[in-house]
């Protein structure tokens, strides 16, 4: 099972990268930006331990089922839509979708590198 650390890494890597080639088809260079999602999303790679902290190796429950996941998935859609024209909504925009990334980074990584997978709902 992944530790802390390990999914630090993950989100960072996976934020960072998806960041990178999303600049390089819209505006054909790579910034900073890339950067800054790959270390915020590494600080909240760890964010759904932090909801329901590895107690034993059967500590999954709503925060990391797989009904969460979709949950989670269809608000990301939703605000990877969303055209925020004020600067604070624009800040919001990017820390949510790094924040989504990274939760749902997360839980993939307890899906494929776990034995017990993730529950469908799991208890509230």
């Amino acid at each position: 099972m992944p530790n802390r650390a390990v999914h630090a890494a993950g989100a960072a890597f996976t934020i960072g990268a998806v960041s990178a080639i999303q600049e390089i088809q819209e505006k054909g260079e790579i910034s900073w930006r890339p950067l800054a999602d790959a270390w915020l999303a590494g600080k909240l790679g760890s964010l759904p331990d932090m909801l329901e902290p590895a107690t034993s190796p059967r500590h999954r429950q709503f925060f990391h089922s797989a009904a969460f996941a979709a949950a989670l998935g269809y608000s990301g859609y939703r605000l990877y839509q969303w055209k925020p024209e004020s600067v604070e909504g624009q800040l919001l925009k990017w820390l949510l979708s790094v924040a989504v990334g990274a939760y749902l980074t997360h839980l993939a990584m307890d899906l494929l590198f776990s034995r017990s997978g993730l529950p469908v709902v799991g208890k509230l």
